[in-house]
């Protein structure tokens, strides 16, 4: 089937916050238009609602979109944005999440890089030790 979105998406992880619902849930990926949330509750498609999305290293944002499909595995929703609904304020959040959206492509390419120099030899790839076996930091 070929791809019928307008911009690239993005595997990423954001949380989600759905505050008429108090519901949360993360993201899978993302793009321009929309984002697919990983949730537990069950929603209609075509339900509008604000959710708060935590863009990383930026902080959270708030958007309005409604439920353009529901998914299987895993259980969540696919959300397109309504930019024609937004307020204000959410247009504005909008426009900080277009342009943190837009800088995954460049980090995409940056990652591409270090995959190939590390392919080449010419560095290594890291790898950190699993969550917990941490040493304390002293400066």
């Amino acid at each position: 089937m070929p791809e019928r979105r307008k911009s690239p998406r993005y595997p990423i992880f954001m949380r989600v916050y759905f505050p008429e619902h108090d519901t949360w849930g993360y993201t899978t990926n993302a793009s321009l238009e929309g984002c697919f949330v990983v949730i537990r509750n069950s929603y209609s498609t075509g339900f509008i609602t604000e959710m708060i999305l935590d863009l990383p290293v930026i902080g959270p944002v708030l958007l309005k979109g409604y439920i353009h499909h529901k998914g299987k595995e895993p259980q969540g929703v696919g959300m397109q944005f309504v930019q024609v609904r937004f307020s204000k304020d959410e247009s504005e959040y909008f426009k900080i999440y277009a342009k943190f959206i837009k800088s995954l492509g460049r980090l995409r390419d940056i990652k591409e890089e270090y995959i190939r120099l590390t392919q080449e030899g010419k560095i290594k790839l890291l790898v950190l030790p699993p969550p917990g076996n941490e040493q304390p930091f002293v400066a």
